[in-house]
């Protein structure tokens, strides 16, 4: 079987031979592909390396029309290099971010609230790349989004053996600088291109990193023109994610847009007590609608109070009442407030670096190059609105001569932010990343 498959090939590039009618043009562009592997109409071809791509691209139509006319169907081909073939089939490498086994369509408690996006979410793991893509969920903190998305991601890894990864779109953009950096865009680009699945978290992120948005929209339109299915997440609909591009946001509206909504009373409930069973804690109905009653609009903070519960149960022994009730939520509302208070200089920097696609060392070196500059000055800027600290101490961490050179910068951010619309977006942005470390 393998050598009549291997026979066919040979008579397809034998007949795009005879069609170019030039021998220098073959021999470059057509000779050295080569056939690794058919399964039902995706055919996997090898080329050399990205730089030959470019030019091979062209060729495709011709490939695919004497491929149909020596086995009968139409490819739709599947572009590797000979050093990442092995890499991307790696079945370990599927899944970049572990996925929560709690975080199921079992666990999920459907309500009025997310009736739509349980519903759209099951689909696209029943029938992916088919009616809903792509599927955009979005909604407020703690309202289920990653639930539905891992839970997508269970499904198709018990149910079948399709290639998928589940990723936050922060873990798209670091894994995007690296490639650049070491020059392995190539390796990049298969791993998230021949996959079934793409399911990215917290796709906002990508908002203003324009590298990042005219790689994603490639890799959006590989996947979908080849009917894979693509599940995106957010806290706000596309035409309301800040600095996304127009073409991306239109992309994003090609299939179905889902929102979460807080829960009302009766689901919370419902949410509290799945909870509490999955770990193996028993309340009473007073207790739970409490809880409810209590935690209105973080499905993820019920899960806190739970697993705190536990915890003041076996460690401590204690009896659970009203009392503990209020004593937890108190100390984990209090930890999520200090959380956003506290913003020092260094979260400032590592913030603006990552957003800007910087290293720490360039914004504190003394180069006087804009896409280091402007950083420089906006962090200094943030340093200044957001931080008690005094301009001798900006001055010392961002590496700069002097204090007068801190107050420049933020007398210069502060007058363009005035005028520039663009740019105090971008400023509210950073505040609110910083306010959510």
């Amino acid at each position: 079987m393998e050598r009549e498959v291997n026979n066919m090939w040979k008579e397809v590039l034998k007949n795009i031979e005879i069609r170019l009618n030039n021998q220098r043009t073959f021999d470059l562009w057509i000779k050295p592909v080569k056939l690794l592997d058919i399964n039902e109409h995706i055919v996997k071809i090898e080329i050399p390396n990205s730089t030959f791509e470019k030019s091979f691209l062209p060729f495709i139509g011709i490939l695919k029309e004497e491929f149909y006319k020596v086995f009968g169907f139409i490819p739709e081909f599947e572009i590797v290099y000979p050093s990442d073939f092995s890499e991307y089939r790696r079945e370990d490498a599927l899944f970049e971010i572990s996925l929560n086994p709690e975080y199921t369509f079992e666990n999920f408690v459907v309500g009025p609230c997310n009736q739509l996006a349980h519903a759209a979410a099951l689909s696209v793991a029943q029938s992916p790349g088919v009616a809903y893509n792509p599927l955009f969920i979005y909604g407020g903190v703690g309202l289920g989004k990653t639930h539905l998305m891992q839970a997508i991601g269970h499904y198709v890894k018990e149910k079948s053996k399709a290639k998928i990864s589940y990723i936050p779109a922060e873990y798209f953009v670091n894994e995007f600088i690296t490639s650049i950096k070491n020059k392995t865009t190539h390796i990049f680009r298969n791993k998230f291109r021949y996959l079934d699945y793409l399911l990215i978290d917290d796709i906002h992120f990508i908002g203003g990193k324009e590298g990042t948005q005219e790689e994603f929209f490639h890799t959006f339109n590989f996947l979908y023109n080849n009917r894979k299915q693509i599940v995106l997440s957010s806290d706000k609909p596309p035409k309301d994610i800040k600095f996304l591009e127009e073409r991306l946001v239109s992309r994003f509206e090609w299939g179905l847009i889902v929102d979460l909504q807080i829960p009302d009373f009766e689901t919370r409930v419902a949410i509290v007590k799945k909870k509490a069973e999955l770990r193996n804690l028993s309340l009473s109905d007073d207790l739970v609608f409490y809880i409810a009653e209590k935690v209105k609009d973080n499905i993820r903070l019920i899960e806190g109070i739970l697993n705190s519960i536990v915890a003041h149960l076996k460690l401590l022994n204690r009896p659970i009442e009203k009392f503990l009730i209020d004593e937890i939520i108190e100390t984990l509302y209090n930890l999520k407030r200090d959380e956003k208070k506290f913003v020092n200089l260094k979260k400032i920097i590592e913030v603006v670096c990552e957003y800007f696609g910087l290293t720490p060392e360039e914004i504190k070196s003394e180069k006087r190059i804009r896409n280091i500059i402007l950083p420089r000055q906006i962090g200094m800027y943030l340093g200044r609105e957001m931080t008690n600290s005094s301009l001798t101490s900006i001055a010392l961490e961002f590496g700069v001569k002097d204090h007068t050179t801190v107050l420049h910068a933020c007398r210069k951010i502060k007058q363009l932010v005035e005028k520039d619309r663009n740019l105090k977006d971008l400023i509210e942005v950073l505040k609110e990343k910083l306010n959510e470390q």
